[in-house]
């Protein structure tokens, strides 16, 4: 049983364990959360507490007391290895100083590596013997340095004079090269490539200050001739956009007006042209292409509304010729009427001369009639058999149905030819508009499968008018 005392110890020591547990999950200081728990370590010290109770929070302190000791073994480990690590990548590093010190020509340079390998120290985790070893090396490699360029003061003045002499010189003939050349873009360049080689001679304040100056002028006469060129191109891209505007604006009202679809896209195309080859600024062209790409845009909006319009009509169409197909299908199987069949058959033929369909629909259609008259044919050739009809009759015939054949494959040829323009037509709107490669890719793939029909229906026509001139020989043959 608890007494009073105990109960009362334990509550307020709990909340307290608690209380440091949720600061030491907190903080990211390792050493710090040690202290918390050292700090709630002592409470327990002389404090009345049942046994249970003391066991209890005892070993939730030391679950965290152990999981903070093994943090920081960890943390100690990561140091080492990294010290390690860094250890060896500065050792080489001064090494590296060290040698140059000694042997390097340019102290300037050397100088300021040793600046760098110096900043290498900074922040980084090393073993305190380690890091002496290393500075104090760098250090010697910084007097070596001081010594070296000591001796080269003394030789800097007898070599600052020389340089003058030769740096002038070579100054002069740029500034004058700079100033008569018409080559604006090599005057700078020349002038650039002095001051450049000016930069880094050895020169006092004071020569440098004169060349430099010199180098200036030659490039503020430059700049003002720069300026003169720049009134005259400004000059130019104005008249020139006095004489596009006009044309621009006049051509982004066809597109909206005219229904001649392939010559304002025609004039579109050579508007472009010659704005991407003027002398126009860019804002001005960016704002004329602008235009002609809504005029590309609104013509584009026009031809789909154009080719909707064209897919209802075709839908009415294929919807009118289906029940003709039907009625001429059934017709072909079970009437004797033979002639006034075939003569309903080349009517429904011919409504499909000029007539809006879709090129699907249109093959069903019309696969469905050459059945029709391939059933009608066969019945004919069947009743001629059982008849015993003259062969040159029926020979005759399929003369006619051939004939009827390759008129009807021109004629598809020719939609085809029409439907290949206005791909082709489409695929040009769409490189011109850079728009999606998507669309484009389903366009090309469609210009492909109509010239694969066409290429077909001309080997098909070739194949059925040598058939023809066979059966003409045949005919003649046999009279």
């Amino acid at each position: 049983m608890h007494d009073d005392e105990s109960l009362k110890n334990y509550k307020e020591l709990k909340n307290k364990l608690e209380q440091t547990l949720v600061k030491v999950g907190k903080t990211s200081d390792l050493r710090e959360a040690k202290g918390f728990l050292i700090e709630i370590q002592n409470c327990f010290k002389g404090l009345k507490l049942h046994r249970e109770d003391r066991e209890e929070l005892y070993n939730r302190l030391q679950l965290s007391f152990a999981d903070i000791n093994q943090k920081i073994s960890d943390e100690r480990i990561i140091f080492e290895n990294e010290a390690a690590s860094n250890y060896f990548i500065i050792k080489n590093k001064v090494e590296e100083a060290v040698f140059m010190a000694h042997n390097s020509q340019d102290t300037k340079e050397c100088w300021g590596f040793l600046i760098e390998v110096q900043s290498l120290f900074k922040g980084a985790k090393l073993q305190r013997e380690h890091r002496e070893t290393l500075y104090a090396s760098l250090q010697g490699a910084f007097n070596t340095l001081k010594e070296k360029q000591n001796s080269e003061t003394s030789s800097f003045a007898t070599e600052i004079a020389q340089n003058y002499d030769e740096l002038k010189k070579s100054v002069e003939e740029a500034v004058s090269f700079s100033i008569h050349t018409e080559d604006t873009r090599a005057a700078k360049d020349t002038l650039i490539q002095v001051q450049a080689n000016l930069r880094d001679a050895k020169l006092s304040r004071e020569q440098k200050d004169e060349l430099y100056a010199k180098i200036q002028e030659a490039f503020t006469i430059i700049n003002l001739r720069k300026e003169e060129e720049t009134e005259k191109n400004l000059t130019l891209a104005q008249s020139q956009y006095d004489e596009f505007k006009p044309k621009v604006d006049e051509v982004m009202s066809q597109s909206v007006l005219s229904m001649d679809f392939k010559t304002i896209r025609e004039q579109l195309k050579d508007l472009q042209a010659q704005i991407r080859e003027s002398s126009l600024l860019r804002e001005q062209r960016i704002e004329l292409q602008a235009i002609l790409q809504q005029a590309f845009e609104k013509l584009n909006l026009r031809q789909d509304e154009d080719r909707n319009s064209y897919t209802r009509e075709a839908s009415e169409n294929y919807k009118r010729l289906k029940t003709l197909v039907s009625k001429g299908l059934a017709q072909a199987e079970e009437t004797h009427e033979y002639k006034d069949t075939r003569e309903f058959l080349k009517k429904i033929q011919s409504e499909f001369k000029g007539i809006k369909l879709i090129k699907e629909e249109r093959e069903e259609l019309y696969a469905r009639l050459q059945t029709a008259f391939e059933i009608l044919n066969t019945r004919v050739d069947e009743y001629f058999h059982t008849k015993k009809k003259n062969w040159e009759v029926r020979m005759q015939y399929k003369l006619a149905e051939t004939n009827t054949e390759i008129h009807q494959l021109k004629a598809d040829i020719e939609r085809d030819l029409d439907n290949l323009s206005e791909l082709e037509d489409h695929l040009d709107i769409l490189i011109s508009s850079g728009k999606d490669s998507t669309a484009k890719t389903g366009i090309e793939a469609r210009i492909i499968s109509a010239k694969s029909s066409i290429e077909k229906k001309t080997r098909e026509i070739e194949k059925l008018e040598t058939e023809m001139a066979e059966l003409k020989n045949r005919i003649n043959t046999e009279e």
